[in-house]
């Protein structure tokens, strides 16, 4: 499927064969070289007068310090807000600090910066219920052109629902001299739409998940490309950047079309999400969001790999669930995520997940459906394929290039099926009792 962002944006809403109403949400994404130029008249088409400012002291030398001339000469009045560390946690303190310093003269909102930055802007806009423009430091993420904001919330990542940007602005001159390792990252948040598209056919099959062949389609065609422009990421090369960050607000196109974080994050996510808290709780190490999903979707094709080699038997699978003790995995959870465990469990109590009945239902499908499952199965790219797709844009492929020890690598594959109340790889290996069998063969310690 050929697709082109503005045509996507400006066909605006519609309804889908899929029976929903798609929304792209975003107004305008202008990606090119010199775009940031274009701010102004942005500002003014959305009625702003004068804008609040957010950065850190990073994109701030890469992106900010020119915006400032900009509005400046653009005689647009502004407030500047830069976070006074470098890479900000985006949690609870860093967004009431944004808000408490929020001027409220101010009548729209410019973010500078990509991941964290872009998600508190997102909630401070729908705050303050203000226009929003994101000017694009890095392709590193996938968050973009999203309506919702990842964040840490009582110590547990959480999708919160935030105000989708109007426009997106990614000067190609700027993200093309972004860290090597943050394009990487947005790489690796593209290479794990393998393992999110499939795992959202998965869902189909066995639980009658909605799904969407077109959005499907889209990340699929967006991916196709990033992968085709790998070779030029290494050199820098301005229109291998540009897939990366059309691949980038494509995704939050596609996510805004479905209503849900489905089509763009799967269990690959959820290690970069469970390495994520424990750094919050524990202090311990972790890398950039993209870099650790690119990580973790070499990991989900091993565990999928495995997937392949098994036959589910009831009689087992349904043995396994009956002696499974939840209060014993809670105490798991508690061990390797401290206080990013309680709404966790919390949240179990609403979700359910590992009620028994709707366990059989879901084996009964399983098991009738399972040649469908791994034809789903049979369309992911193989492990040395991903390999050297990392070794041509030169990330990260293991958890020890990264500090992430194998024993948190390990730990974090059970937990991803606890994260969100969404079905993923995981969740299917405890259907089938076949987690822990999986999990010492991919994750040894």
């Amino acid at each position: 499927m050929e697709f082109k962002i503005g045509d996507l944006i400006a066909r605006g809403e519609f309804l889908c064969a899929c029976g929903k109403v798609h929304r792209p949400k975003i107004k305008k994404a202008i990606i090119g070289e010199g775009v940031i130029s274009s701010l102004p008249d942005e500002i003014r088409e959305l009625g702003g007068t004068k804008a609040f400012v957010i950065c850190d002291p990073n994109t701030y030398k890469a992106a900010g310090e020119r915006v400032e001339k900009i509005l400046s000469d653009a005689k647009i009045p502004h407030t500047l807000y830069s976070f006074r560390e470098g890479h900000p946690e985006p949690d609870e303190k860093a967004v009431g600090s944004v808000i408490l310093h929020y001027d409220s003269s101010c009548d729209i909102i410019i973010g500078v910066g990509s991941g964290v930055v872009n998600d508190i802007g997102k909630i401070v806009a729908d705050v303050a219920h203000a226009p929003y423009i994101i000017v694009g430091t890095a392709p590193s993420m996938d968050g973009y052109a999203s309506g919702t904001s990842s964040v840490i919330r009582d110590n547990l990542k959480v999708s919160v629902n935030s105000h989708c940007p109007d426009v997106v602005i990614g000067d190609l001159d700027i993200l093309a001299d972004a860290p090597m390792h943050m394009i990487q990252s947005g790489m690796g948040d593209m290479i794990a739409k393998y393992i999110s598209i499939a795992e959202w056919k998965i869902s189909k099959i066995i639980n009658d998940e909605y799904f969407c062949d077109e959005t499907a389609n889209l990340i699929l065609a967006g991916l196709d490309k990033c992968v085709k422009s790998a070779r030029g990421i290494a050199r820098r090369d301005k229109e291998a950047v540009r897939a990366v960050m059309e691949g980038m607000v494509l995704s939050g196109v596609a996510a805004n079309y479905a209503g849900v974080s489905r089509p763009v994050s799967g269990m690959e996510h959820y290690f970069s999400h469970v390495w994520d808290m424990r750094m919050v709780e524990f202090g311990t190490t972790a890398d950039l969001h993209g870099i650790q999903c690119g990580i973790g979707t070499i990991d989900c094709v091993k565990v999928y790999d495995e997937i392949k080699k098994l036959v589910p038997d009831r009689e087992k699978a349904l043995a396994y669930v009956s002696a499974f003790d939840y209060e014993k995995w809670s105490e798991t959870l508690k061990k390797w995520l401290g206080h990013g465990a309680d709404q966790m469990i919390i949240n179990e109590q609403k979700e359910k997940k590992y009620d028994k009945a709707a366990h059989a239902a879901r084996l009964e499908k399983i098991i009738s459906h399972w040649d469908e499952i791994i034809a789903v199965i049979n369309e992911l790219p193989s492990v040395t394929e991903l390999e050297k797709l990392f070794d041509t844009i030169g990330a990260p492929k293991t958890v020890d290039e990264i500090g992430v020890s194998r024993e948190a690598e390990a730990a974090a594959f059970p937990i991803t099926k606890d994260i969100r109340d969404k079905y993923i790889g995981s969740r299917l290996l405890w259907d089938i009792g076949e987690l822990e069998n999986v999990q010492k063969i991919v994750f040894p310690v």
